[in-house]
């Protein structure tokens, strides 16, 4: 096989990737449309759309892309297990890294901010303060762990592994990063997505990745949505976000403190395949089905960042 085959493997990841991206976006677009023109006083619950939007995605959107994907040739990944202790860590090194991500991504935004006049918006923060918690607790604790799993790390690195594990991390968060189309989670979403790559490559074992996945969002999303939907002029409300403040830099600090202890011990494996050094930029990115998937998730990031 020469570096031409290996572009090919990668540009059809590409665009199975950009192809599912494309429906998903369609799906949620065009039902919220069709919703909102059938039934217009649905415009003014949150809820309601949040359903709307999201219904589509996890019933048919993320089931075509796994069949997209599932067509592609894949390895299987050697499968050992976590102790508790093992998980804990884990599960504070990736708050430490969602924490670094989020504060390289709030500095991103105030620039573009400031040069475009008026402060980016934060989506994902709106839906978590207008709309049942409830409901955004199914989807963002529940759902999106598993189907975002499944794809960006169980059928994403199992397609690239041959590439080696260092390889196979940086595309799968990188993947994983693009694919939230905003600035205010690309960082930590691309932290996070290199982090559950090597421990699902560790592993071979997706239920770890879920459950780090899951409790992640379930601080951020559940317990911070509580706290923002709180009365904030209550002492016993300040005392709960004071104390929750306090819990969450503790694990930040915690999380970055021990990545770089362990950092020395996450050795990659090379793949069976090796792609020469100075090539693999070219190979793996620049081919018309990545370059395609980078550019256009890119748009819509800058579109959002700078329009909306």
């Amino acid at each position: 096989m020469n570096t031409n085959t290996y572009k090919k493997e990668f540009s059809g990841i590409g665009f199975c990737m950009l192809i599912s991206t494309a429906v998903i976006l369609l799906l949620q677009y065009g039902t919220q449309m069709l919703a909102l023109s059938c039934f217009p006083q649905w415009g003014e619950s949150m809820t309601i759309l949040l359903a709307v939007t999201m219904l589509p995605l996890y019933i048919i959107g993320f089931p075509i892309s796994f069949v997209l994907m599932r067509n592609r040739e894949a390895a299987t990944i050697e499968k050992h297990s976590m102790k508790p202790g093992q998980i804990l860590i884990a599960f504070l090194i990736s708050y430490g890294l969602m924490i670094i991500g989020n504060i390289i991504g709030l500095i991103f935004t105030a620039v573009i901010g400031v040069i475009k006049g008026s402060p980016v918006q934060n989506t994902l923060l709106n839906v978590i303060t207008d709309s049942s918690l409830w409901l955004t607790a199914i989807f963002t604790v529940l759902c999106a762990p598993v189907f975002e799993e499944i794809l960006f790390r169980k059928l994403v690195c199992d397609k690239v592994i041959k590439y080696g594990e260092g390889c196979t991390i940086v595309l799968s968060g990188l993947l994983f990063g693009l694919f939230h189309m905003n600035f205010n989670q690309f960082f930590y979403a691309f932290f996070l997505g290199c982090f559950f790559a090597f421990i699902y490559v560790k592993t071979g074992n997706l239920k770890y990745t879920i459950i780090l996945h899951m409790t992640i969002n379930f601080f951020g999303s559940v317990l911070g949505g509580v706290i923002l939907t709180m009365d904030q002029t209550n002492p016993i409300t300040l005392i709960f976000s004071a104390l929750f403040s306090l819990c969450v830099f503790g694990m930040g600090i915690a999380g970055i403190v021990l990545f770089f202890v362990k950092r020395r011990a996450m050795t990659l494996k090379p793949g069976a395949v090796t792609i020469e050094k100075g090539q693999r930029f070219k190979t793996v990115i620049l081919n018309p089905g990545m370059l395609l998937y980078c550019l256009a998730l890119i748009g819509i990031t800058l579109v959002q960042a700078f329009l909306l």
